[in-house]
């Protein structure tokens, strides 16, 4: 009996790494933002700069929040995770893991703990985000992109010149795409301080945009989207069945 189940438990371990090894691998790209949750400054005790150097010694692309983006990034936001580090201290101990969402805001990816008895705050900080970042060194992790992603990627290197002027600002091929009509007036209402929802007028919510934590630029809630601002007009970019990137304007009021 007792084999039995250490033969599970086994199992159950070595699915889980496997698991979360390639949903990471699919990732190009992580997101850190400028100022954590328990923090009062932008990069206090020089802990987002830390995490930011943790994770390209682990082999992603890091970015602060307020950095530009990549282009690939600007077309397909779902290539990027989100970091957070999570506070779970007590009075004597700092405890800290880190963890990855993606463009969906669905946890992907949760460290151990990182924890130190130190008093200083900058050391103490400083010792348990490393430590929290050890569980990242199981996972051997190396950029795998997704098959659509492989298609997308070498159909704009073919045709991104000859397609982008055609594409961009015309809702022509998929107009109703997401029972959404491009012509058809759409508006923007809060959900709450920094993501909105799109109406049609019919008050039906047709898009759910999630702040990406840069100015004018949003994920699509459940799709592979993004909304943003190109030449004073709102455009989304979203990912098609053939894997092909397509680009229409939006006629958006916020």
């Amino acid at each position: 009996m007792k084999r039995k189940i250490t033969f599970l438990f086994v199992l159950f371990i070595t699915f889980q790494f496997s698991f979360s090894q390639t949903d990471l691998d699919h990732y190009k790209y992580v997101i850190i933002p400028t100022t954590y949750d328990f923090c009062t400054e932008p990069d206090q005790y020089q802990l987002n700069s830390l995490t930011k150097f943790l994770f390209e010694k682990q082999g992603f692309i890091a970015l602060m929040n307020d950095e530009p983006l990549p282009n690939d990034l600007i077309n397909n936001g779902c290539l990027a995770l989100w970091a957070d580090v999570l506070n779970e201290s007590s009075i004597f101990v700092t405890k800290f893991r880190v963890e990855l969402k993606n463009c969906q805001k669905q946890v992907v990816y949760t460290s151990g703990v990182g924890q130190s008895r130190e008093k200083k705050y900058k050391v103490a900080y400083n010792l348990s985000l490393r430590e929290a970042f050890e569980s990242f060194d199981t996972l051997n992790y190396s950029y795998n992109p997704k098959i659509s992603e492989q298609k997308a990627v070498s159909a704009n290197t073919e045709k991104s010149t000859a397609i982008a002027p055609s594409v961009i600002g015309v809702a022509q091929s998929d107009s109703k795409s997401n029972g959404a009509d491009m012509d058809q007036p759409l508006t923007a209402r809060k959900i709450d301080v920094i993501n909105y929802e799109l109406l049609n007028s019919k008050g039906e919510v047709v898009y759910k945009l999630i702040f990406s934590g840069k100015e004018e630029f949003y994920m699509v809630e459940g799709m592979q989207a993004t909304v943003y601002k190109l030449n004073d007009k709102w455009v989304i970019a979203k990912t098609i069945a053939d894997g092909s990137l397509q680009v229409q304007t939006l006629n958006v009021t916020f």
